[in-house]
């Protein structure tokens, strides 16, 4: 059997000049070898891994605009790439947030509902005579909740369409745990079909800035896993405080809580101002205008977004 040079390439045989071939890219690595040698690079991509997700989490949240600023340089190797960062944020942030908010809106037990329609009669006796012919026919509070869209023309949906969704609607509100598990699945489809809309609207608004589409996603992409990661920050600090708000021995950690939730959501606007000022590099005056106008165009496409989300969610829930 002959052994191959150790200075060629195992796949095209052309003669090596680094670790990687030139002609067709293959890496000059001997995969035959102990288990321990495997382990040890196992550990060792881990721990790379590891380093580069640190560095681009740190760089995410604390210098706006840096990330996208190195990748556009094409300094790719350091740091996670932004769709994948994105894709990795969203997922940790969406279980974290399914799991923290309480989506399971249960009906009142029998007790609370005997006693809200006790404090609702005494309401009534109360009141004097005269008025009491106006609220004769009030919903009583253990009538169900009765939607009915008669009268609404839902753009781009068949009459048919319509009675199937206010039939809908009627049974989600009657099950509205079911209804927020769907919103929650939905969202971050939704916030990603929204990111290319968005990174257009960058485009335009920055036209003359001679910059490429992928730039601008890259900016989205970003910003939006930092919002994100935000949000998320911010959930947790809240839950945590609102379980402690009840204890007298820990009212001291509440107070801290809220004003470590105030103080991430005020970062959250400075970082946003700021990712537009250093990566466009505008004065000041024109990148506060376009920051408050970008802001309204993406109150708009957030709106949008959640209301096809919501009809989506309602069709196929």
């Amino acid at each position: 059997m002959t052994t191959p040079d150790a200075n060629l390439c195992k796949n095209c045989n052309t003669k090596l000049q680094g670790d990687y071939c030139h002609r067709c890219g293959q890496q000059d690595k001997q995969y035959m070898r102990s288990i321990f040698a495997v382990v040890g690079d196992l550990f060792g991509e881990i721990g790379h891994w590891d380093s580069r997700f640190y560095r681009t989490l740190r760089g995410l949240f604390l210098t706006p605009g840096f990330l996208s600023l190195e990748f556009i340089r094409g300094r790719h190797a350091s740091y996670v790439p932004p769709l994948r960062l994105y894709f990795f944020i969203s997922l940790i942030a969406f279980m974290v947030l399914t799991w923290l908010i309480d989506i399971d809106i249960n009906k009142p037990s029998p007790e609370e509902l005997k006693q809200a329609q006790q404090t609702q009669q005494d309401a009534r006796e109360s009141l004097p005579d005269e008025l009491k012919p106006f609220i004769a026919n009030e919903r009583d509070a253990s009538e169900p909740l009765h939607i009915s869209l008669e009268g609404t023309d839902i753009p781009l949906m068949t009459p048919g369409e319509e009675l199937e969704l206010e039939a809908k609607l009627k049974h989600l509100a009657e099950n509205p745990g079911q209804f927020a598990q769907k919103l929650v699945s939905m969202t971050p489809q939704m916030m990603l079909l929204m990111l290319p809309f968005w990174a257009l609207f960058l485009k335009i608004i920055y036209l003359f800035g001679h910059r490429f589409y992928l730039e601008h996603l890259t900016v989205a992409l970003h910003t939006h896993a930092f919002m994100l990661l935000t949000l998320m920050l911010v959930t947790i600090v809240s839950k945590l405080t609102g379980s402690l708000a009840s204890s007298p021995v820990w009212s001291w950690l509440t107070v801290i809580g809220n004003w470590v939730e105030n103080l991430l959501l005020i970062w959250l606007l400075v970082y946003l101002l700021l990712t537009q000022k250093k990566f466009y590099q505008q004065r000041w005056f024109l990148t506060t205008i376009k920051f408050f106008v970008s802001g309204l165009v993406y109150l708009v496409l957030l709106i949008t977004s959640f209301v096809i989300m919501v009809i989506i969610g309602i069709l196929n829930s």
